[in-house]
């Protein structure tokens, strides 16, 4: 199972309308699918402008009908926001639409202010998702859905559909805590996490030791036949020269530092300003920025560092547009995956991670 490259797109409006932005992100998927990317991952997030698409499944559920060869999902689904029965109906369907190319990303959410505005209490999200995880698995795999609650209500009723995977699509979690990557590799689950300074290779080695402990159990959460995916998930600005590459970033990411801080900032909590700069990201490592080559050789490096088989990439965000994007997303694929994919091969190898 050789290295993939997948987009993470979180819709934030820089200009235009949001039916424009919404016809350049379907022209952007069906242009990395032609490039040979494997994945498209949308996020969720509700009452700020960080998305202007807050119900994430409209839009898969239309990708799904103009692509052919991408797999296509979330992450993640905010599971607390979601009434399950009626979630694991749609994640069916969603399976359905795309011909079994769903994935299934899910989490308790991340800000309390959007929970809050769903009526989610923060201190319940951990304890809700783990319960609604349950029942929207079981349900899936069964057919039925019969759960009974604690945080949420009793269920006993038969969905109206299957999915088409079996048991049910990919699951798919996103963490930067080698203990959530832990729990995630025992049950198979694929896992996406950032470089950190480095401190992804901890997570790397606690993930590929639990697979390879947990690999034949056949009681796992998320049964897939080989290697889970382990992910880096990091923002890309591919140009001609660092200084050039560096410009865009910067720009760009003004605008996403302010999408992000929105709500926290309209709730008065300012715990996280300065934490999303682009300063302090291209100081953690957690962006790959500069010419093709450099790129190239920067992500060899972390692979290697890290033992991922799986590159999440943000290539359009902030006021990044179709036109902007189109270049570093071919850069990529032409310039840099080859020998990404080559260094992932050999450091699995190296590391004694089996293929099957």
């Amino acid at each position: 199972m050789s290295l993939e490259l997948g987009i993470f797109d979180s819709f934030d409006l820089a200009h235009g309308s949001v039916g424009e932005l919404l016809d350049d992100r379907f022209r952007f998927a069906q242009e990395v699918e032609r490039l040979g990317f494997g994945h498209y991952h949308v996020t969720e997030h509700h009452g700020t402008p960080l998305s202007v698409v807050p119900s994430p499944n409209l839009f898969v559920a239309a990708l799904g009908r103009i692509t052919s060869t991408l797999r296509i999902g979330t992450l993640v689904n905010v599971l607390p926001a979601y009434e399950p029965f009626r979630l694991a109906e749609e994640i069916a369907a969603l399976d359905q639409l795309s011909h079994g190319r769903l994935d299934f990303g899910v989490g308790p959410g991340v800000s309390s202010a959007e929970l809050g505005i769903l009526g989610v209490q923060g201190d319940q999200a951990r304890a809700i998702y783990e319960e609604t995880l349950t029942a929207v698995t079981t349900a899936l795999r069964t057919g039925r859905m019969k759960h009974r609650g604690t945080l949420l209500r009793d269920y006993d009723a038969a969905l109206s559909v299957l999915p088409v995977q079996s048991p049910y699509p990919q699951l798919w979690y996103a963490s930067g805590s080698a203990a959530t990557a832990e729990g995630a590799a025992s049950n198979g689950i694929n896992f996406v996490t950032r470089w950190e300074n480095g401190r992804v290779a901890e997570v790397g080695n606690t993930f590929w030791t639990t697979w390879e402990k947990h690999r034949a159990d056949e009681d796992r959460l998320n049964p897939i036949a080989g290697r889970p995916r382990l992910g880096i998930s990091s923002p890309v600005v591919v140009a001609g020269s660092r200084a050039e590459a560096e410009d865009v970033f910067h720009r760009a990411s003004a605008l996403l530092e302010q999408r992000i801080l929105h709500l926290w900032h309209e709730n008065d909590d300012h715990r996280l300003d300065g934490v999303f700069s682009a300063e302090k990201v291209l100081a953690k490592g957690n962006a790959f920025v500069g010419t093709a080559d450099s790129v190239r050789d920067e992500i060899v490096a972390q692979i290697e560092a890290s033992g991922i088989n799986y590159l999440e990439l943000s290539i359009i965000f902030g006021d990044i547009g179709l036109a902007e994007a189109t270049s570093p997303a071919r850069s990529v694929a032409d310039h840099v995956a080859p020998a990404a994919r080559e260094a992932a091969e050999k450091t699995l190898r190296l590391r004694g991670v089996s293929v099957a």
